[in-house]
């Protein structure tokens, strides 16, 4: 079965985003070793990203978060949980 590339024309995202890969250092070094983060980003950090909602809930019971991240983060397995991932779209 092969598998085909499309151009894209327009990404839609949330206003504000949910965390940043700079200074949120604990989330995105564990979302590193549960789901191989920045296996789907470009060198730069750049790109989609499908983290699993497993991984996210993880994070949120494992790790000490300021309480804005964890809302940010609660909001996005809420919204996603059906699907079994978030996307985020990383710039």
């Amino acid at each position: 079965m092969s598998v085909r590339a499309y151009r894209v024309n327009k990404i839609e995202h949330e206003q504000g985003d949910t965390f940043n890969l700079w200074h949120d250092d604990k989330l995105v070094d564990f979302l590193d070793s549960e789901c191989d983060f920045f296996a789907g980003l470009t060198n730069e950090g750049t790109g989609l990203v499908e983290v699993p909602v497993e991984a996210l809930q993880k994070a949120v019971e494992k790790l000490e978060l300021d309480d804005e991240l964890r809302k940010a983060l609660m909001k996005d397995i809420e919204a996603c949980r059906d699907d079994g991932y978030v996307t985020y779209y990383c710039f």
